[in-house]
């Protein structure tokens, strides 16, 4: 680095590192040297007691705008104590967004059930291979549009027949049982959440609980859900596998005593004949009222489930004898 000998000994004096400077004609002088020094002093921080600075810190003062009062204008304590604190920025306001009819009643009825009902859950994971195989089926059979909702629909009112103490509520101290098979559907609209009900499941073929499904979620989400829809239901299943979920908790919709929560259809690794496969699986949580429920007759429930999803096309199984390999 070219330098005259006055730019080094000023460099020399205030510690300058010559090789960090640069200059149009590439040698450096006196002036550079000292315009350097300058614009570097104006980005240290002034001179201030560690008092002063700590005072600084806890109430936001600019030690750059503070006069010192101290030797060589350095900044005391007092000089901060007469010194006016920057203007907090505007904190936003928070507003409060209304919520719709539909929402406020989730919400009651949601904290009701979870401050009075004793949950408790269940998971099991079940092998959906032939489910998938039963779905492409009865689509070609039928000609409908069966999405896997249908079929748990299905299977689930199918296993009610089994465990009807799954299909009951609790109500004055007593456990009362349903008389029909009434299964709710979870639907996420606009404004919250609704749960339109496909009664009498067990009497109806796929096909016709495809097209009641699709009827009640249509008039759902278009807000013409009329009183009966949503009644009667007995047990309700929520599904959030479209949207990539694996496997949730899901609040007991009163005053029923259970609620199925499933998860997506994903390949996982599994155990078949004893060796490690690749295979079709999807997650079920049954969230149950342990005043209508115990563990033992859930498991039970979920059990029979899982065998009715995992071997829907046996011909003697109780789903085929529902009518479930028809649709």
């Amino acid at each position: 680095m070219k330098a005259s000998p006055l730019a080094r000994k000023l460099a020399e004096q205030h510690g300058v590192d010559l090789t960090r400077m640069k200059t149009a004609s590439g040698r450096i002088e006196k002036a550079d040297v000292l315009a350097y020094v300058e614009s570097r002093a104006s980005l240290r921080l002034p001179a201030a007691s560690p008092k002063a600075r700590r005072l600084a810190a806890e109430r936001g003062v600019d030690l750059k705008i503070v006069r010192g009062s101290g030797p060589g204008g350095a900044i005391l304590a007092a000089d901060v104590g007469v010194a006016k604190t920057a203007p907090a920025p505007e904190a936003r306001r928070a507003e409060a967004a209304g919520v719709s009819n539909v929402w406020r009643i989730m919400a009651e009825r949601m904290t009701a059930s979870w401050t009075s009902a004793p949950h408790f859950y269940l998971v099991r994971e079940v092998n959906v291979s032939r489910l998938i195989t039963w779905r492409e089926r009865v689509g070609k059979q039928t000609g409908a549009r069966i999405t896997y909702t249908d079929l748990l629909v299905k299977l689930v009112a199918a296993a009610l027949v089994q465990h009807p103490r799954a299909n009951a509520s609790w109500k004055d101290g007593s456990i009362v049982r349903n008389a029909d098979i009434n299964i709710g559907v979870a639907v996420a609209i606009e404004d919250g959440l609704v749960v339109p009900v496909v009664h009498r499941a067990d009497t109806l073929s796929l096909a016709d609980i495809a097209g009641r499904r699709e009827d009640l979620v249509a008039r759902a989400q278009a807000g013409k859900l009329r009183p009966a829809d949503i009644q009667g239901g007995g047990f309700t299943i929520s599904n959030l596998g479209m949207y990539g979920v694996d496997a949730f908790d899901a609040i007991v919709n009163p005053p029923q005593a259970a609620i199925l929560a499933v998860g997506r259809i994903a390949d996982r690794v599994v155990a078949l004949n004893g060796q490690p496969a690749v295979q079709p699986t999807m997650v079920l949580t049954l969230s149950c009222d342990h005043r209508v429920l115990d563990g033992a007759r859930g498991a039970q429930f979920l059990s029979a489930l899982a065998d009715l999803i995992e071997e829907p096309l046996l011909p003697r199984s109780p789903a085929a004898r529902a009518g479930c390999g028809t649709g």
